[in-house]
């Protein structure tokens, strides 16, 4: 397990509890949230649009921040939607998604969570990825987005259906946090 005590103190900037929910689980802590809704570029590469929001973030809250950028990139179309995800959910939802990638063939996808703390002085980045496919129907109670179509490699559970603490250690978000408990 990570030490994540060694993590200098921040604000994660995020409109998202269940987003905030999973990162106090992970750390073992509460963290402090700022909702800025903060203007998120179109672009289909992970680092340039939280390497902006970051620069956002630490511009209007003048404090060390940590913003997060999540992606799920489908084999069936070449890594997209990846960062631009979000939008898809809202328009199709979850089994749309996954609905859309095993028709093209290929239910492959890889989840992934980008972090990046910003001091004004030092910025640090980190990333967390897990490989799996996507499943239909949507199975489990538990997560929230694509949990319940992601079914990560080696298990035969979705996200949705495996233990909170099983889903944080196996998890995108969880192994992006255990990467940057190690920069520190």
């Amino acid at each position: 397990m990570p030490d994540f005590s060694r993590l200098p103190d921040f604000v994660l900037v995020t409109g998202n509890d269940n987003k905030r929910r999973e990162t106090e689980r992970i750390l073992g802590r509460s963290v402090a949230i700022e909702p800025l809704d903060l203007p998120e570029i179109q672009s289909g590469e992970v680092e340039e649009v939280l390497r902006e929001k970051g620069r956002e973030a630490y511009r209007r809250l003048q404090r060390p921040v940590v913003v997060e950028e999540t992606a799920l990139a489908l084999s069936s179309m070449n890594g997209f939607p990846g960062p631009l995800v979000k939008w898809m959910l809202d328009a199709i939802q979850a089994e749309g998604i996954a609905r859309a990638a095993i028709a093209l063939g290929d239910p492959r996808a890889t989840a992934l969570c980008a972090l990046l703390y910003v001091d004004g002085e030092t910025s640090v980045m980190a990333v967390g990825e897990t490989r799996g496919d996507l499943t239909l129907p949507p199975r489990g109670e538990h997560g929230f987005g694509w949990d319940p179509v992601f079914q990560p490699e080696g298990s035969e559970l979705s996200y949705a259906q495996l233990g909170l603490s099983v889903k944080d250690e196996l998890g995108h978000r969880g192994r992006a946090w255990a990467a940057f408990a190690k920069k520190f």
